[in-house]
């Protein structure tokens, strides 16, 4: 992918799971990462971590902690990362947040937040880069999940959000594609981070069921998949066979996909009593 050499790349949630492990692959391959997340500890090990990943020893890394559901933050924050670092050849917005419960014990602050996170998350950051980005074209990469096409038992605040991705995506396409910038959309199914562990310790049974039935991934292959696709100039990335299988399968067979993810829940419930 050598695409990749010598861009300058600005990842949100750059210090965990799928946007470190980008980080890391991209810094390897010759790009000059900054990472933006709100925990200063994490962001400071994986900034040394990505460095010792860089392929040659002057590759800077910067690190600035923001919050992307704060829109003020994020305008202070991208427009000190772009006179301190320079303007951005790729964004990708990785920083996510997840909740899975039954709908009805999932409080109105915890819907909200993951939507503030998942989806304004990535519109505070596109509408603070896009105008640098402009002037000279560019590529962004937004994190959305399986769970962004297929509906889900129990992630009513995660699919909500991550279903919007999907749609906000779709339409940033058409609206900066006049300026040369291109948009991806990656829809991986369940990777193996700290997020996904506790959604699956604080999930239903019925939820834990369909998990297992979709499998998952590590968080290195995932941003290995992004990453090839972002560089093919894919809009749509999925991640393995059996990602592209449910998606065929909701795209063509839809009311036989549902059938089969109700069938799994309906065993689940049962069994839990």
């Amino acid at each position: 992918m050598e695409c990749f050499r010598g861009k300058r790349v600005f990842i949100t949630g750059g210090s965990s799971g799928i946007g470190l492990d980008a980080a890391t692959r991209l810094a390897s391959m010759g790009s000059y990462i900054a990472i933006f997340a709100r925990n200063v500890e994490k962001l400071e090990a994986a900034q040394n971590m990505i460095g010792q990943a860089a392929a040659w020893p002057d590759q800077s890394v910067y690190a600035l902690s923001m919050d992307v559901t704060d829109n003020t933050d994020v305008e202070t924050k991208c427009a000190q990362a772009v006179s301190e670092f320079g303007a951005p050849d790729i964004l990708i917005n990785s920083a996510g947040a997840g909740y899975a419960d039954y709908f009805e014990e999932i409080p109105f602050e915890t819907f909200d937040s993951v939507i503030r996170t998942n989806l304004y998350g990535i519109r505070n950051v596109a509408e603070a880069l896009v105008p640098h980005m402009k002037q000279r074209g560019g590529h962004i990469g937004n994190v959305s999940s399986m769970l962004g096409l297929i509906g889900l038992f129990g992630y009513t605040p995660y699919c909500a959000s991550k279903f919007a991705v999907v749609g906000f995506s779709e339409c940033l396409r058409m609206d900066l594609k006049r300026y040369g910038i291109r948009v991806s959309v990656f829809c991986p199914p369940e990777v193996d981070t700290p997020m996904t562990d506790y959604m699956t310790e604080i999930s239903p049974p019925e939820t834990r069921a369909l998990v297992r039935m979709n499998g998952i991934i590590s968080s290195e292959k995932a941003a290995d998949a992004m990453l090839r696709g972002i560089s093919r100039k894919r809009f749509l990335i999925l991640s393995g066979p059996l990602s592209k299988l449910f998606f065929m399968g909701k795209r063509f067979f839809p009311w036989q996909t549902r059938m089969v993810l109700d069938t799994v829940a309906g065993v689940a419930a049962r069994l839990k009593h």
